[in-house]
């Protein structure tokens, strides 16, 4: 198939392309710098911005694009606050060009990224697909308009649509903060990690690769497995804590320093992201546990010093 998706360069995106090369499928790569031509033929650059929907629809028709993959867009939830307006153009207008280029050209497969953010603050209990969500950020609420209007243009336009509403990514490569990322770059540079509060911080982990993993799957997966719903959770499974991941970091590194508080780090109270729909529905299976994942994450902060 040809596949076209946004955000390609990015830290998910990087993992989607390489997957789907490994797949046999093409990856049509839309961007908005210039780019040299990839090694892979199959690897296409398109140069297109997001919010100019003409141009999206001539990569669609001239590429023969088959279903599109949206990963796009402002994904800082703190940013969103000092900038709603941006954040809404980023991924509300932005999404709307994507998800009308797919109608006018045909295609029936978008799969959007939702977030675990557009939870927000609904308690403690198992958190299903279609739980009540209560968003606090500006970005919480652009995920919740990306899930409703993809099942939108799933009812009223034929499509196929999936959201995925992914926990925190973490992994080797990524450069904007997320929760373990501190205390390993603490301790590789030799100094303690220190914070009063955090040990009780439940976290919605999904390694990097397990992200690109689903991704692929709901681009993929036959129609009539998509539910009416169409959003799905998407994590590694569990609910650790800030705490359970600290104590993986000090039998890793024995000679780091952690002294963190109890409490929380004051982030959204909300319960485990349930996956079973996901695992039943698009046939994903997390294949990194939290030990392996921050493992490797070690061993590339150890090679790629800040």
């Amino acid at each position: 198939m040809n596949i076209l998706i946004t955000g390609g360069a990015g830290f998910i995106g990087r993992r989607v392309v390489r997957d789907l090369l490994k797949e046999g499928h093409t990856v049509v790569d839309l961007m908005r710098d210039h780019m040299r031509p990839f090694a892979d033929p199959r690897h296409i650059f398109a140069y297109g911005e997001l919010c100019d929907m003409n141009r999206i629809v001539s990569v669609i028709e001239e590429n023969k694009v088959d279903r599109i993959i949206h990963i796009a867009g402002q994904s800082h939830p703190p940013m969103s606050v000092k900038a709603p307006m941006s954040t809404v153009h980023s991924n509300v207008v932005c999404t709307m060009n994507i998800l009308e280029a797919a109608r006018m050209t045909g295609i029936k497969r978008v799969v959007l990224f939702s977030s675990e953010d557009s939870c927000g603050n609904i308690g403690m209990g198992l958190v299903k697909n279609d739980t009540i969500q209560r968003p606090e950020t500006p970005y919480g609420v652009t995920k919740v308009f990306v899930e409703m209007m993809g099942r939108v243009y799933n009812h009223k336009y034929g499509m196929e649509c999936v959201s995925l509403r992914v926990g925190e990514v973490y992994g080797p490569g990524r450069i904007t903060s997320e929760t373990i990322q501190g205390p390993i770059d603490a301790a590789l540079s030799g100094r303690p990690f220190i914070s009063e509060h955090g040990r009780d911080q439940c976290l919605q982990l999904i390694h990097v690769d397990d992200v690109a993993q689903v991704t692929v799957k709901a681009c993929m997966v036959d129609g009539s497995r998509i539910s009416d719903l169409a959003v799905y959770n998407a994590t590694s499974g569990g609910h650790p804590t800030f705490g359970e991941a600290l104590d993986i970091l000090q039998e890793l590194l024995p000679d780091s320093v952690f002294e963190v508080g109890d409490g929380t780090l004051g982030y959204d109270v909300c319960g485990e992201l349930d996956i079973s729909e996901t695992m039943r529905d698009l046939g994903y299976e997390p294949k990194v546990t939290m030990r392996e994942g921050i493992a490797e994450y070690i061993k590339y902060q150890q090679a790629h010093p800040v």
